[in-house]
């Protein structure tokens, strides 16, 4: 056996002066003489008393040495498995090496577990870099679990771990738009599928899903078909209802203010004569007012609102844009006042239906 390639000499610093004073050894030393034993001599030229007896010389209770003396077998470890193997002459060296530190069996065993664990971990992560595994990752991956005799249940669990945080990246990208593709539904379904992972969905998840396979189906321009109670034009299909309010810019006076030269000239005690000129100006602004209520249909020809005073329908070629809000949609006409349909629902869906709507109806005229 020749030294383990992982240790390197160091040089111990002098004690200071009040060590020296006291004849103290500084107890931090301890495990560099242990890591220089283990640097300069080979393996099976070391005993346990070797060990045993620099940490009697330093006064130092092998239940506070234990932590770094597993940190020494840990370091072997991660240097005999950088090449994803533990050969028989590795396994010997440890073995030997556990003797040395006088380790438990126990203490081994969690070293082990732990650190190649660790390395089993960053080898996977390294397959899963491209969020698939080919058969010969899989095949190594499963050569180092069995070079390395990790139980199952451990590399189990690091699989499933780190495979689901790969699946929920990609979910989580799919979702991102809130958009839900056939595309990205088999992307994901084949990535479960190659890494033997069945997905289970909350019901939360369920309903996030379907709702935005619905935004994905409308964008491409499968828009739904609603029967309604209105008559339609031949040929025109309804694609979304909104209970709204009607409302539309009216110009509003705030105030009259008068100003200009005045004058007085008084005639007798208690009557004056005024005189001058005087100008008027009119304070306005624009405020929104309630015209009707009712139900706002989008259909594939055209917008109609169905009131309680009157109707209106808006043909998608006399619409110049529209602008969604939070409690409802702003239509701009080529002429006319711009009516505002206000009340709460669906928003986010009825925006995309109706961007959709007028965007085929301009492409097919």
């Amino acid at each position: 056996m020749a030294p383990l390639g992982c240790f390197s000499k160091v040089e111990i610093p002098r004690p200071g002066f009040v060590s020296r004073l006291l004849s103290r050894k500084p107890k931090e030393h301890c495990f560099l003489e242990i890591q220089n034993l283990l640097a300069s001599r080979e393996l099976n030229q070391l005993t346990a008393a070797d060990v045993e007896n620099v940490l009697s010389d330093y006064e130092m209770p092998r239940p506070d040495a234990s932590p770094r003396l597993m940190d020494f077998y840990g370091t072997a470890l991660r240097h005999l498995s950088h090449d994803n193997e533990l050969s028989e002459s590795d396994r010997a060296d440890l073995k030997h090496l556990h003797y040395l530190l006088g380790l438990t069996d126990a203490e081994a065993t969690e070293a082990e577990r732990r650190i190649l664990g660790e390395v089993y971990r960053a080898r996977l992560l390294g397959a899963l870099a491209d969020g698939h595994l080919s058969d010969d990752e899989k095949a190594r991956l499963n050569r180092i679990t069995t070079s390395f005799e990790l139980p199952q249940s451990l590399t189990t669990s690091i699989y499933k771990e780190e495979v689901m945080k790969v699946l929920q990246r990609a979910f989580d990208a799919a979702m991102n738009d809130r958009r839900y593709t056939e595309d990205e539904e088999q992307r994901l379904s084949s990535m479960a599928k190659n890494f033997g992972i069945t997905i289970n969905y909350s019901a939360e998840d369920r309903q996030k899903l379907e709702r935005f396979r619905q935004l994905a189906r409308i964008e491409a321009g499968q828009l739904p078909v609603l029967s309604t109670v209105i008559r339609l034009q031949r040929g025109e299909v309804c694609h979304a209802e909104f209970s709204c309010r009607l409302l539309e810019k009216r110009t509003v006076t705030k105030r009259v203010n008068y100003s200009g030269p005045t004058g007085s000239i008084r005639i007798m005690k208690g009557l004056r004569y005024r005189y001058g000129s005087m100008s008027v100006q009119r304070v306005t602004s624009e405020e929104l007012r309630q015209i009707d209520a009712g139900t706002l249909y989008i259909t594939n020809k055209r917008l109609v609102f169905d009131g309680t005073a009157k109707n209106q329908n808006i043909p998608y070629k006399k619409l110049i844009g529209f602008t969604m809000y939070s409690d409802g949609v702003q239509v701009n006409k080529d002429t006319g006042r711009d009516p505002y349909f206000l009340g709460s629902g669906d928003l986010e869906m009825l925006g995309l239906v109706l961007d959709t709507a007028v965007s085929k109806a301009h492409e097919s005229a």
